[in-house]
């Protein structure tokens, strides 16, 4: 008794409570009975042949089996981890923990363990849990958590069941039976005075452990830097109050993912192993363009990791985010980083070169914004986190032009393509705003209706734009300040024009209240402290800057003191602004919110030098990398709003253009969005018309992005011009008019009359019954002569055009009219190839004719008219039966005498029927004849060949 106590005064002095021994008890659980359910089935799953019964080492086995190389090996498992794995797993020196033994079955056992892998993962987390924070429980909650963790040991042993052979299954069931009675003792005992220094023992130890300390004191100091960055306000520098409530958790809205055009759920962006089947990839790549939503996914994805919230699948079972923000980079290394300005507190519990050792030991995921803003430190530290950290997941944002440079860090990569808001979204974003601003809900409804009927209607030609969320939030900020304001927005230019005049007036109201004199003086004095703002801006793109030097700062600030306007009043409506104070006074640090003021403001600049000079040069003469491409649509949209964009200054703006974007100048999202900036200037339109001619083709399908369709129309429909070569494609489950894009395509390359054009509706023409044509699509490309090759559903309007056809190289049609087909005779009739040597020019190139008649079965064969078609033609039918086989014969004989291959498909001839048919074609010449019959048997059959030399295919429909 006096040892118990003594116990439990030990206990009170060390201040350990009963909630503490509950801790440990549940502690020694996880690890323990976690150690030996991963143990016991590695073990078992091991023993194989291949591996002499499970004697065979792991590093031969991985060497030798899975052809690692040396590399790999040493890649996948540390010094001492290899130490280990050097022994027999029978062995006794052979002794893993729970994270080691989860690495051997995640990485050697690899799909051999797939059914398992939730099971073991989730004891894994239940590990990192309660190694790495400081669970509170009383007995109930002991208990509770204890049968939880019987239920998941059972399901993982009952399942690896099935992965072994039937002689180690009784192991298996000893081992269920053996975990359940040692939890269930746990659960039962009571605690006495020697288990409180074990399990005190156990506590002391693994808070002791460098991983534990990194983990546990390093979220302490990320979550308190993350929560800073919380705010999502688009426009910090207007210091608007209404607008401080802009947060991750009140305003943040599902985000549109895709990749290779499938949707991915914005919440999965952790668990992509189903759409890259070889392998879980280390990069994830997050492309989009400016204001898609990038750097406030970044924050929401830190924002969930510190609210511990399992929205996100797999990031409650992550030890520690690494969050970095290319532009605030200054360090070359991930150690100095994580040094001097992440995980100052915590780094100085480490020796710098255990930092990364640490690291490497745990489940560390890194988010990084901004790779097009990356300086070369920052690209540097991106490498280095690639190549030390192979075993993490990686997700890198950025816009679309640095995608190639990031894919080809790591080879184990994914691109998802961010597209920013759906129209749901975007209603719902709208939502979350003005549920902010207006508490009140029958202002809040007022407000909401007559802002989206804004959007739906005036807005409409701000759609594309208002896809992306920091132009919907702009547009928002614009609306609440003075809804007059964005009825001039159609441009991305236009609306940050607007919302720097909104900044410009705040600034200048300001200034007159205070006496600096009258508002018109004072606003021309503000727009030269912008413009020179502007010029900064311009600078600092060249030195790849987001952060304004002291030597910025001051040269802004004498600016500002010559123009007798207040220089911290005045650069803290346009900038982002921290006071800082040091041993020598307070001094004002600014920064550029996003990188697309800085971008914007630069273009400014640039726009009242070329006001001046009349040219783009000498000042853009060193331009030449993707990062300006904002720029120069900036620099068009203003140059179109001043009134000077002229013919000479396109050719430079297409000049520059294409030195920044060298191979990508064809895109059409980016010569859509140059015309859009232009306002639809006829200058611009000419050159972007003069790029898309030069271009060898396009394919359009009806399963492409609806924004890559719409771009690549609307370049057609205003710069009247097209790629030398076109091909359209729909999907066999969709209808022409279910593609109202794709048909206006058509009609615009109708009227073009160039472009050489390929059309394929595959529902049409395979569909048995179906009436969708595409006749009066078509008609202008027939009598253009541009139209090369068509699969579809035809009519008569088709059919008589086809004179006009002499390009015409390849031709499947289903025709379901004896009009039409009759048609068709007169038209090939007019293109027989006799007639090139009198009419050269009636010439016919057609080397392709696949024809599926579709007609009634009561047309008489008589009236077929014959195909005066004399290179390969095929010919379908469709349900021919045993009643239709003599005329579908004649049909065939009324036809053409000559066929490269003849398809009844969808038939039910039975033998007889069969053979009524092949005598009706005895004259008739048939390379191939396949023939899909339900009531046909090849040997029953087999002597019915008909004319010699003559190939049967028979199949079931």
């Amino acid at each position: 008794m006096q040892s118990l106590r003594s116990s439990i005064k030990e206990l009170q002095n060390l201040s350990y409570t009963r909630q503490d021994l509950c801790f440990g008890k549940y502690f020694k659980a996880v690890n323990k009975i976690g150690t030996i359910v991963l143990a016991c089935t590695f073990k078992l799953i091991y023993q194989s042949p291949e591996t002499d019964s499970g004697r065979l080492s792991i590093q031969n086995y991985c060497l030798t089996h899975l052809k690692w190389s040396t590399t790999t090996y040493n890649k996948v498992f540390n010094s001492t981890e290899r130490q280990v794995l050097n022994a027999s797993p029978n062995s006794d020196e052979f002794v893993c923990d729970v994270s080691l033994w989860f690495k051997l079955l995640m990485n050697v056992l690899r799909t051999v363990v797939e059914p398992i892998k939730e099971g073991i993962r989730e004891l894994k987390n239940l590990r990192n849990a309660v190694c790495h924070e400081d669970l509170m429980m009383n007995d109930q909650e002991l208990h509770q958590r204890l049968v939880r963790l019987s239920e998941l040991c059972r399901d993982v042993l009952e399942n690896a069941q099935l992965l072994v052979p039937d002689e180690s299954r009784a192991s298996m069931c000893m081992m269920i039976a053996e975990v359940e009675t040692r939890l269930r003792d746990l659960m039962g005992v009571e605690v006495e005075a020697n288990d409180i220094h074990s399990y005190l023992e156990d506590l002391g130890e693994f808070r002791q452990k460098k991983t534990s300390k990194m983990i546990s004191e390093g979220r302490k100091e990320l979550m308190s830097h993350y929560l800073k960055m919380k705010i999502l306000n688009p426009c910090p520098w207007l210091n608007d109050n209404r607008f401080s409530d802009f947060t991750v958790e009140n305003t943040f809205t599902s985000l549109k993912l895709q990749e290779s055009g499938a949707i991915v759920p914005m919440n999965d962006i952790l668990n992509l192993s189903e759409l890259k089947q070889r392998f879980v990839p280390q990069l994830v790549i997050v492309s989009g363009v400016m204001g898609a939503g990038k750097t406030s996914f970044y924050r929401y994805l830190l924002h969930e990791w510190c609210s511990r919230s399992s929205v996100v699948t797999g990031l409650s079972a992550v030890d520690i985010v690494i969050g970095l923000e290319m532009r605030w980079l200054t360090c070359g290394s991930l150690v100095q980083y994580l040094r001097e300005q992440l995980l100052k507190d915590t780094s100085r519990l480490f020796s710098e070169s255990d930092i990364i050792p640490v690291l490497q030991e745990m489940n560390v995921l890194f988010i990084i914004d901004g790779m097009d803003e990356a300086t070369r430190h920052g690209r540097a530290l991106l490498r280095e986190v690639i190549t030390k950290f192979t075993n993490s997941t990686i997700i890198v944002t950025t816009r679309p032009e640095f995608t190639l440079e990031l894919m080809k860090m790591a080879e184990e990569h994914i691109v998802l393509q961010i597209k920013g808001f759906t129209l749901e979204n975007q209603k719902e974003f709208v939502k979350k705003v003005f549920a902010i601003k207006y508490p009140e809900k029958r202002r809040f409804q007022k407000e909401v209706g007559t802002f989206l009927a804004y959007k739906n209607s005036v807005c409409a030609s701000l759609s594309s734009h208002l896809s992306l969320p920091l132009n919907i939030a702009l547009l928002l900020v614009l609306w609440c300040d003075d809804y007059l304001k964005v009825t001039a927005v159609t441009t991305t230019t236009r609306l940050y024009c607007k919302i720097y005049e909104m900044s410009q007036q705040k600034l200048t109201q300001r200034l007159e209240n205070g006496g600096g004199g009258h508002s018109a003086s004072i606003g021309l004095k503000v727009r030269r402290c912008l413009i020179e703002l502007g010029r900064i801006a311009w600078t600092m793109m060249l030195e790849e800057s987001l952060c304004l030097t002291r030597q910025h700062t001051i040269n802004l600030m004498e600016f500002c003191e010559r123009e007798g306007i207040e220089p911290i009043q005045a650069l803290s409506t346009f900038l982002n602004s921290e006071t800082k104070e040091t041993l020598t006074g307070t001094i004002c640090d600014f920064s550029f919110h996003h990188s697309s003021s800085e971008e914007f403001l630069a273009a400014l600049y640039v726009s009242e030098e070329v006001a001046t000079t009349g040219s783009l040069f000498p000042l853009l003469n060193d331009v030449n990398t993707p990062r300006f491409q904002e720029i120069v649509m900036y620099t068009t949209g203003l140059l179109k709003l001043k009134g000077i964009l002229t013919p000479p200054l396109a050719s430079e703006i297409k000049e520059v253009l294409s030195r920044c974007l060298q191979t990508q100048i064809n895109d059409p999202h980016v010569l859509h969005r140059l015309i859009q900036e232009a306002n639809g200037d006829a200058s611009v339109c000419e050159i972007v018309g003069s790029i898309i001619s030069a271009e060898r083709s396009w394919v359009i399908n009806s399963w492409d992005l609806l924004e890559l369709t719409e771009a690549k129309r609307n370049l057609m429909r205003q710069t009247h011009a097209a790629p030398a070569h076109v091909d359209i494609y729909t999907q066999y489950t969709k209808k022409l008019e279910d593609c109202p894009e794709l048909e206006d395509i058509i009609r615009l390359l109708g009227k073009i009359n160039v472009t050489k054009v390929r059309v394929f509706v595959d529902r049409q023409f395979h569909a048995v019954s179906e009436q969708d044509q595409a006749d009066n699509l078509l008609m202008p490309l027939l009598i253009s002569n541009t139209l090369l090759a068509f699969t579809g559903h035809v009519g008569l309007v088709f059919t008589s055009g086809l004179v006009h056809a002499t390009n015409l190289q390849s031709l499947s049609v289903r025709i379901t009219s004896l009009e039409a087909l009759v048609h068709m005779s007169q038209s090939i009739k007019k293109h027989r190839h006799w007639k090139a040597r009198i009419m050269p020019s009636k010439k016919w190139a057609l080397k392709n004719l696949v024809l599926f008649l579709d007609i009634s079965k009561t047309i008489p064969p008589p009236e077929i008219p014959f195909l005066h078609y004399q290179k390969d033609l095929q010919l379908k039918l469709s349900g021919v039966t045993d009643e239709d086989a003599t005329w579908a014969g004649q049909v065939v004989h009324r036809l053409n005498r000559s066929y490269a291959s003849l398809t009844l498909q969808t038939s039910h001839l039975s033998p007889a029927g069969y053979k009524h048919f092949l005598k009706a074609t005895r004259d008739v010449t048939i390379k191939v004849l396949r023939v899909m019959s339900d009531k046909l048997d090849l040997r029953e059959v087999s002597g019915a060949y008909g004319r010699r030399g003559r190939r049967i295919e028979l199949g079931i429909p």
